[in-house]
């Protein structure tokens, strides 16, 4: 299970460090482009004038807030819930970085549900919230649709600080299990569409899906498990500021 879980880790590190070796790089050699851009975690800017608002680089802040669905397994057990978090933003021509803090708490579908071990026996399992702090960079590409609007595409990586709490309840025996802030890997591709309302104030559309792919290892009474990465469908709208 080592092995299993070293490879993982280091696709996400080597993925994180894909993103902050593109924003030296662009740093080197950052011109004036175009754009705005708002994300759960992206950013926005631009040059280009003649009507309209004109986006410049530079630095921005940013608040989200959205709706996000788990998948997966979780989804078995628990609905969405609003989202909403804070952003820092950094364009360079046509690529827009971020770095984001957000949080979400699921709520369980059902205050106790009947799980079965074999499709005969049952026990009652009750589950507290599922609450998730996320914390992750991003990059993104954006291309103008006009003088104060642009599309971008690009992808999140991080990890999101999972806690909840699953008590069981059985004829034979009652057990509880209690998860604090684990770490849930966070990699998801997103689009969006951003503009201008005025010279610093910009808002974004954006959508988001968190691929699960990559796992890690907890330990348990069994002496441990593979759970899968941080997977959910995700809408956000944000309202930045340049500065």
């Amino acid at each position: 299970m080592a092995p299993y879980h070293n490879l993982r880790f280091k696709l996400c590190v080597y993925i994180l460090s894909f993103v902050l070796t593109l924003f030296v790089y662009s740093a080197a050699n950052a011109q004036r482009n175009r754009g705005m851009n708002a994300d759960g975690d992206v950013l926005s800017g631009s040059n280009s004038s003649s009507g309209g608002f004109v986006n410049q680089d530079g630095w921005m802040i940013g608040f989200n807030g959205g709706y996000e669905s788990p998948l997966g397994e979780v989804k078995q057990s628990y609905q969405g819930s609003p989202t909403f978090g804070v952003n820092l933003f950094r364009r360079m021509g046509n690529l827009l970085y971020s770095g984001t803090v957000d949080y979400r708490s699921y709520k369980p579908l059902a205050n106790a549900q009947q799980i079965s071990y074999d499709d005969v026996d049952y026990y009652t399992a009750s589950y507290s919230k599922l609450k998730g702090i996320g914390l992750y960079l991003g990059i993104a590409y954006e291309l103008p649709i006009s003088t104060d609007m642009n599309v971008y595409g690009g992808v999140n990586g991080g990890v999101v600080m999972v806690s909840y709490k699953i008590t069981i309840d059985d004829t034979n025996f009652s057990s509880t299990e209690e998860v604090s802030n684990a770490q849930s890997t966070y990699i998801a591709p997103k689009v969006g569409l951003n503009f201008m309302l005025s010279r610093s104030l910009g808002m974004a559309l954006e959508g988001r899906y968190s691929l699960g792919t990559v796992g890690a290892n907890y330990n348990s009474r069994t002496g441990g498990s593979v759970s899968k990465g941080f997977n959910s469908i995700a809408g956000n709208l944000f309202l930045t500021y340049q500065f």
